[in-house]
C-alpha cells in the first residue's frame, strides 16, 4: 500500500509558489517540518541556505552547515535541516556574521532582506489568545511562537519584541500603518482607513489607503507595523 502524507520531500512542480525556487532542476524539494508556519507559507532551512542564499552548493553541504550549530533562527540555534522558515523570522549566519529577515514579496512569496543590528527586535501579528494556568494571558504570534501578554492586547494587534519580551503593542485600528502579508496586494504598505466586521456570508475586511490607491482586503491578510 502506498504511503501518503509523511514524505520528507515535496514534488517541486506541485510545491507552493511561496518558495520561488527552480522547479525543473531536480524532482524533489525538502519539506519543512509542520508546526511553526503552515506548509504553504514556509520553506525548509536547507532550501533557504541552498536555493535562496546560495551558501551551500547542494543538500549535503547545507546539512553539514546546519549540523555545525552555526545557524540561528530568532536567536536560537537550529540543527534540523527541515526547520520551517517563514515571515518574520530572523536568520543569523555565524560564519559570515550576517543577519537576514524574512519578508513578503509582491507575489506573496518569500523575500529575504539583510538586517542590521542584533536581530532581537521583531514585529509580529497576534493571531490567537488564551488563558493558561494561573490565569496567565498567552498570545500566539504569526510565526507560531507564544508570548506572555495582558488583557489589553487583542487578536490582530501587533507586538514589537525585544528578544522574547514584548516591548510595545501596535493596535489594530483606523489610522494605523499596515503591511499586506498575502493576497493580491501582498507587500504593499498603507494606512488602515476602515475596518469592516464579518458576517454569516462575508469575512472581516480592512480598507487600506496606499500610495497606489485604496483597496479592500481580508483582515487576515493585514499586519499592523506602526501607529
Amino acid at each position: 500500500m502506498a504511503r501518503h502524507g509523511n514524505s520528507r520531500h515535496l514534488n517541486r512542480l506541485a510545491a507552493s509558489t511561496y518558495s520561488r525556487v527552480s522547479r525543473k532542476t531536480v524532482k524533489y524539494l525538502a519539506k519543512p517540518t509542520s508546526g511553526r508556519h503552515s506548509l504553504g507559507r514556509s520553506i525548509a532551512l536547507l532550501v533557504l541556505l541552498r536555493d535562496k542564499l546560495a551558501f551551500a552548493a547542494n543538500a549535503r553541504e547545507a546539512r553539514k552547515m546546519i549540523k555545525s550549530g552555526k545557524i540561528a533562527v530568532n536567536r536560537s540555534k537550529v540543527s534540523d535541516a527541515s526547520y520551517p522558515i517563514g515571515f518574520g523570522d530572523v536568520i543569523a549566519l555565524a560564519q559570515t556574521k550576517e543577519l537576514y529577515t524574512v519578508n513578503v514579496g509582491k507575489n506573496g512569496d518569500i523575500r529575504l532582506e539583510k538586517k542590521e543590528g542584533t536581530g532581537k527586535s521583531r514585529t509580529l501579528k497576534v493571531v490567537g489568545k488564551y488563558l493558561a494556568k494561573g490565569n496567565k494571558v498567552m498570545l500566539r504570534l504569526y510565526d507560531g511562537s507564544l508570548s506572555a501578554g495582558d488583557g489589553k492586547t487583542m487578536v490582530n494587534d501587533s507586538v514589537v519584541l525585544d528578544g522574547r519580551k514584548i516591548k510595545s503593542v501596535l493596535k489594530f485600528e483606523s489610522g494605523a500603518r499596515c503591511l499586506v502579508v498575502k493576497g493580491a496586494h501582498a507587500s504593499e504598505t498603507g494606512t488602515i482607513k476602515a475596518i469592516k466586521a464579518g458576517g454569516a456570508t462575508s469575512v472581516a475586511a480592512v480598507k487600506v489607503e496606499s500610495s497606489a490607491g485604496t483597496f479592500e482586503t481580508p483582515v487576515e491578510n493585514v499586519m499592523v507595523i506602526g501607529a
